[in-house]
């Protein structure tokens, strides 16, 4: 009888812990950090043209890859969803070039605001997988700059602060209960004209921290 006992109590308590880890990032409000590249896809083309006549200047390019930060508060309802607002700053990038008859610069500095929803899929007690879908509010602070002599002429351009969808999916490690590591990408999808900045794409490892 007693060691029927013991191996219920055990079982009872091993089945206990598991779901205290299955539900240890559920529910409640999380705090996260994320840093990584983000591929910004402008060029220097987008922003500023020279031309000799009717021949294209080639111009330096920008740097695309930029080191990026993003600061996240979200709440998760329960094992399979959360609602995640998101801040995310990149580093800047600038480029100039002097020849004779021209001298034209470029230069991009970009922030985003992001309002998403996350699907969650618990793979196990300490792992997840998950996607996010929403929007961001992108301000793309990044123009050209132009002074030309005839025969030279070109043109120079900026973007408009824009609404685009953002997507992204994940995996989440829990080093601890509440605090789980993750690895990521999110896009920040274009979809108007050439005064939208183009696509990026955002690939990071980050932290969260869950109040419970």
């Amino acid at each position: 009888m007693l060691k029927k006992s013991t191996s219920t109590l055990l079982l009872a308590s091993t089945v206990l812990a598991i779901t205290q880890n299955v539900q240890a990032e559920m529910p409640g409000f999380y705090a996260g950090a994320q840093l990584g590249y983000d591929n910004t896809h402008i060029n220097t083309t987008d922003l500023v043209t020279v031309n000799n006549g009717n021949s294209p200047v080639l111009l330096p390019g920008l740097n695309n890859m930029l080191l990026t930060y993003r600061l996240s508060f979200g709440y998760q309802f329960d094992q399979h969803w959360a609602i995640e607002f998101g801040y995310r700053h990149f580093n800047n990038a600038s480029s100039s070039a002097v020849g004779n008859n021209y001298i034209a610069s470029a230069s991009s500095k970009v922030s985003a605001f992001d309002l998403t929803a996350k699907g969650i899929l618990p793979v196990n007690s300490k792992l997840n997988l998950y996607a996010k879908l929403g929007l961001a509010y992108l301000r793309p602070n990044s123009q050209g700059g132009l002074i030309v002599i005839a025969p030279y002429n070109g043109s120079i351009n900026s973007y408009s602060k824009t609404l685009e969808p953002t997507f992204g999916v994940g995996i989440s490690y829990a080093l601890k209960p509440n605090v789980p590591v993750e690895f990521s990408w999110n896009r920040i999808q274009k979809i108007g004209g050439s005064n939208h900045a183009p696509s990026s794409d955002f690939y990071s490892l980050g932290v969260s921290y869950y109040f419970g």
